[in-house]
């Protein structure tokens, strides 16, 4: 009776929430390897029974059939989530709206809900649980509307990619012409509400970047995609191709005002960071710091609290950008 109940426990375990699915096939083979011997026949017989509990949907429109746990299906948490773990959850899921795209944060909707769930059976001295007007995270900058992903194109590009399959894709460039490649998938990157797949076109050994909201339609086939012996998906991204650009650590120092000096003594820029009060009222920093090309767009949102003193190439840099922002704005006298 053990052995079934264990042997039920991690096939439930091993069936995928929609649209995913597996087959019975796969079923046995996947039990074999952790150890549950168990024919194709038995199986099926384990989840037609737990179907009628549990609610389990089987796909018959094509051959191999495939187990699925239904799209709404609520997540079995054993052990029990605590209401500390749930507000973690729904902190993630607030904070992750604006970093990653509607169709991956669906993927943790269930724990979204079960956490929701422990949350409003709180306990409180004063009515109802009002935990939701209590929290709330806040991004930075602008909150733009999101590049739509299509759930299947999202699901099979990740599987491809995942498994080390090439794609055949339907993409449409900003020119407007869609055009169908053959892809190598590379890589994954997630950057402020948008997906890139990093990839190999065709034969090229150029390494290409995809976004994903412009791919309409994708086949995973059944060949082994094309890698790059030296790529490293690191050391791409501090190419500059991101606009993640790195140059390496410079010494930094600038002046700012006091007032935009707050936040760095809670969040240093770096472990050497050090801040000194300057006759003038303005406060000194000085930090070892990556240079990168979101570190400008960083200085530049201090406006005139700012002046950056070294490395020379960065005050030279900054200086020549408050230049080029005075002239389009027509502003006289700039030297």
């Amino acid at each position: 009776m053990s052995d079934t109940f264990m042997r039920q426990w991690h096939m439930l375990r091993l069936i995928p929430r929609m649209p995913s699915k597996v087959s019975t096939s796969d079923l046995v083979h996947s039990l074999a390897d952790e150890g549950f011997k168990v024919t194709r026949r038995t199986l099926q017989r384990d989840l037609a029974k737990l179907a009628v509990i549990y609610p389990l949907v089987c796909d018959e429109r094509d051959k191999p059939f495939g187990w699925s746990w239904s799209a709404d299906a609520a997540f079995l948490d054993i052990p029990s989530m605590d209401s500390h773990t749930a507000l973690t959850f729904w902190l993630v899921n607030q904070h992750l709206k604006a970093l990653l795209p509607k169709t991956t944060l669906e993927k943790l909707q269930p724990h979204i809900n079960a956490a929701e769930e422990v949350l409003n059976k709180i306990n409180t001295d004063q009515g109802a649980p009002a935990w939701r007007h209590k929290v709330r995270v806040l991004s930075q900058g602008p909150i733009l509307t999101e590049a739509v992903i299509d759930h299947d194109v999202q699901r099979l590009v990740y599987d491809g990619l995942l498994r080390n399959r090439k794609l055949s894709v339907h993409y449409t460039p900003r020119s407007g012409k869609q055009k169908v490649y053959d892809l190598h998938p590379l890589g994954l990157i997630l950057k402020a509400g948008m997906s890139y797949l990093v990839c190999l076109i065709r034969e090229y050994s150029d390494v290409r970047l995809l976004a994903l909201h412009r791919i309409s339609q994708v086949c995973v086939l059944d060949i082994p995609s094309r890698m790059l012996e030296d790529f490293d998906l690191d050391d791409y991204i501090e190419s500059g191709e991101m606009g993640f650009q790195c140059k390496g650590e410079i010494a930094f120092k600038a002046l700012l005002s006091k007032g935009a000096t707050l936040h760095l003594r809670e969040r240093a820029l770096s472990d050497d960071q050090s801040i000194e009060e300057q006759s003038d009222g303005r406060m000194l920093v000085n930090a070892t710091i990556q240079d990168t090309s979101e570190l400008r767009w960083w200085l530049l949102g201090f406006g005139g609290s700012l002046e950056v003193l070294e490395p020379q190439s960065l005050r030279d840099e900054m200086i020549a950008m408050v230049q080029s922002s005075a002239k389009r704005y027509g502003i006289l006298g700039v030297v």
